[in-house]
């Protein structure tokens, strides 16, 4: 067999242990199924916030090179005139799913409810996940998200003191 050039992740692994084959089939189809939830969830009323914005940042401590996403949901008077100043706290989010499943949106009820009765900024985390990118890489991409939200909290309006 040639020596294995491929770049990306599944390919990689896949020609190195054929038996991932198989989690990575489960892996979208469980996907698949859990997304047709969640569209069925964000449905209902009341209906959750939607992300104020999303920062994409490149990971550092992963032995995977890589991009995290980061999906922020802001309280009703973030950023509006004469609150500019104003420092929030943070609590960053990393969503259910054992590393395998989900997404950094599923929590957006959650996310809800503490952005309008806490008054704080929630910040989910969209890790990458197995079986494409095996543990500890999603624990990783949690440490360089947290590590870049308090290197960045003045420019976001969060107090890096309240993260």
């Amino acid at each position: 067999m040639p020596p294995n050039t491929s770049s990306h992740p599944i390919a990689r692994a896949i020609v190195n242990d054929p038996s991932r084959w198989t989690l990575y089939l489960q892996a979208v189809f469980w996907r698949f199924l859990m997304g047709i939830g969640m569209v069925l969830h964000k449905m209902a009323y009341p209906r959750p916030l939607k992300p104020r914005f999303v920062k994409y940042i490149d990971t550092t401590l992963a032995a995977m090179p890589g991009r995290v996403r980061l999906v922020f949901y802001t309280p009703e008077d973030y950023g509006t005139r004469g609150n500019e100043d104003k420092k929030y706290p943070c609590i960053v989010n990393f969503h259910g799913g054992g590393f395998t499943m989900g997404t950094a949106t599923d929590d957006c009820r959650w996310a809800t409810a503490v952005c309008e009765q806490a008054d704080t900024i929630v910040c989910s985390v969209d890790y990458r996940r197995a079986p494409e990118h095996p543990f500890p890489t999603a624990v990783e991409d949690g440490a360089d998200a947290v590590m870049w939200i308090w290197d960045h909290a003045s420019e976001l309006g969060i107090d890096g003191d309240r993260i």
